[in-house]
């Protein structure tokens, strides 16, 4: 994430340069001024947008808020003016609620297809939570969270696990009422705090959620795990980053070709997954979820 307001066109150039040549971040949340009553000294949130498209080495999505559609009826043109300046996604603060989301997609995608424009992705944020000081703080951050929801999850013996069901349940929902909208959806999942329980939730949700997206396509899939043996680090230049990225993309395509002889022989392969679990895995796959360590660097592809 990065406000754009803060400093001067310069310096934020300055810090794209730094971010991408240094880090190798070529991915970016940009958000804007917090008022527009107030001045600020830097670029606004579309000269910024701007300026990263006319860079070309990276690419920014923006923040979209489902609360504020119910409130001014508007963020689905929000979405679309931003779309037009440059934001490749849309990430929405964490959801606890899924009607405000529900309304706000079903605007987003009848604007989308009255103008003939292809939407663009909203990623779907959701945060476990066990305790009230845990849920105090996301109030503070803005999100919103209704009552019936928040004793729920309070007074549950395991709070943690009942914010985690609500969550599921709230994107199972948005998915039934989502599906002719025509907007692509994805999945992430924050951790808010340094309560162990929070974190270890965090993991279990993500792979609960990424579950019940994946199943609602209606298609087969299955997630495969690469490991190599190397030690975690950031790439060195942007050079290597896109040399990491390569050889993913190399190996997805390799694995994608190979799994797509094997259902032309057999129309589904059914087989154990490899730790001895007791769950069957369809490997007639149509989607494939690599996890390396390529070129010193960790990617997800």
């Amino acid at each position: 994430y990065k406000c754009v307001v803060e400093n001067s066109m310069e310096e934020f150039d300055q810090w794209l340069d730094s971010s991408i040549h240094k880090y190798g971040h070529t991915a970016f949340n940009f958000v804007g001024a917090a008022s527009s009553s107030v001045q600020y000294a830097g670029p606004t949130l579309q000269s910024a947008g701007l300026r990263s498209v006319e860079r070309g080495d990276c690419k920014f999505g923006c923040v979209t808020i489902p609360e504020r559609h119910t409130k001014k009826g508007n963020e689905d043109e929000n979405m679309i003016r931003k779309s037009e300046f440059g934001a490749e996604w849309f990430i929405t603060q964490g959801i606890f609620a899924a009607g405000p989301l529900v309304t706000m997609l079903n605007s987003y995608g009848d604007k989308c297809k009255q103008r003939g424009m292809v939407p663009k992705k909203v990623v779907l944020t959701f945060a476990p939570c066990g305790r009230a000081k845990t849920m105090t703080f996301i109030k503070w951050l803005g999100m919103h969270v209704p009552e019936e929801v928040q004793q729920r999850i309070l007074t549950a013996e395991n709070p943690v696990k009942e914010s985690m069901d609500v969550l599921c349940e709230i994107l199972k929902e948005v998915l039934l009422h989502t599906g002719g909208s025509g907007v692509p959806l994805g999945i992430n999942v924050e951790s808010l705090s340094i309560f162990k329980e929070e974190i270890d939730g965090a993991h279990e949700l993500f792979q609960k959620l990424q579950a019940i997206l994946l199943n609602s396509t209606g298609s087969p899939w299955s997630v495969r795990w690469f490991y190599v043996s190397r030690p975690l680090r950031r790439a060195e230049s942007i050079d290597e980053t896109h040399a990491a990225d390569a050889l993913v993309k190399a190996l997805a395509q390799v694995e994608a070709h190979k799994h797509a002889e094997e259902a032309a022989k057999q129309s589904t392969t059914v087989a154990r997954c490899p730790s001895s679990c007791s769950t069957s895995c369809v490997l007639a796959a149509t989607v494939l979820v690599a996890l390396s360590f390529v070129a010193g660097r960790y990617s997800t592809k």
